[in-house]
């Protein structure tokens, strides 16, 4: 059987053909991409490119066909945008309204329980700039008109510099294009160490003293600069004892392991 959008029962997700509520979610949700699409919507993005900044490395060919997925699940609806521009809106259901605690759960499942440090040096520059401009916490920002430029540093040259063009309490214009203006605050940073400040597992202050993070320019932007800066949504959720637990083991196992191989190797 096709629907109205070409979509056949053999092109969604894998019947498991239980009865089980959570094995029925997992049918719509559990295809690649999918809960990130849905996380861009809970977080107000509603036009292609939009959604497509919230996950860089997704072919435009498939986010269409995930939305298209949706869209038949009845988790999002379509919508010509009210400015008239001819562009079409991604809006959330109120299926797709409910799934924003789901989210929200993972999430914070995810930063209690999930070891990040091998994720923190491959991370995607393009989204980390991405969710710290909708974070930015605009009320909180000192001027009425500035400029930030992020260097981070072990990238490709072509996304390594970000402008952030402050122009009231509007959020603020981003890209990677040298807009030719005075640059109020320069921020040096490694991916890493910008990572681990916006996810909360370090402060600007702890960085600086390890060289990779850097503030020069405006004082008073570099002395207001936690109360705007802002998070993520999920800085605050602490990490829970385990974590640290098995990484500790594991390191242990790796050094015991080391240790009898290169006794091994001095016997032979």
């Amino acid at each position: 059987m096709v629907n109205g959008m070409g979509l056949g029962r053999s092109e969604m997700s894998y019947s498991y053909r239980q009865f089980c509520p959570v094995a029925m979610a997992a049918e719509v949700l559990e295809s690649r991409w999918t809960l990130l699409i849905i996380r861009e919507l809970c977080l107000g993005s509603k036009h292609f490119n939009e959604i497509r900044k919230g996950v860089p490395k997704m072919s435009p060919t498939l986010l269409s066909k995930r939305l298209k997925e949706l869209e038949w699940h009845g988790i999002l609806k379509r919508a010509e945008s009210p400015s008239g521009s001819r562009k079409t809106e991604y809006i959330l259901t109120q299926a797709g309204n409910e799934l924003f605690d789901v989210i929200c759960a993972v999430g914070s499942w995810g930063k209690r329980w999930i070891d990040m440090r091998h994720h923190l040096d491959s991370a995607e520059e393009n989204l980390l700039i991405w969710d710290i401009r909708r974070n930015l916490c605009i009320e909180s920002f000192p001027m009425d008109k500035a400029v930030l430029q992020i260097y981070i540093k072990e990238v490709p040259k072509k996304t390594s510099n970000w402008w952030f063009v402050f122009d009231g309490k509007q959020t603020p214009d981003v890209g990677y294009l040298d807009p030719s203006l005075d640059v109020d605050l320069y921020i040096e940073t490694s991916l890493s160490s910008l990572t681990k400040i916006w996810l909360g597992e370090s402060t600007p202050s702890v960085e600086q003293v390890t060289g990779f993070f850097e503030l020069n320019g405006s004082q008073k932007l570099i002395e207001t600069f936690d109360s705007w800066f802002g998070s993520s949504n999920f800085a605050s959720i602490p990490k829970l004892a385990i974590a640290s637990y098995f990484n500790n083991y594991s390191i242990i196992k790796f050094l015991i392991n080391t240790r009898a191989f290169t006794q091994v190797s001095n016997l032979s």
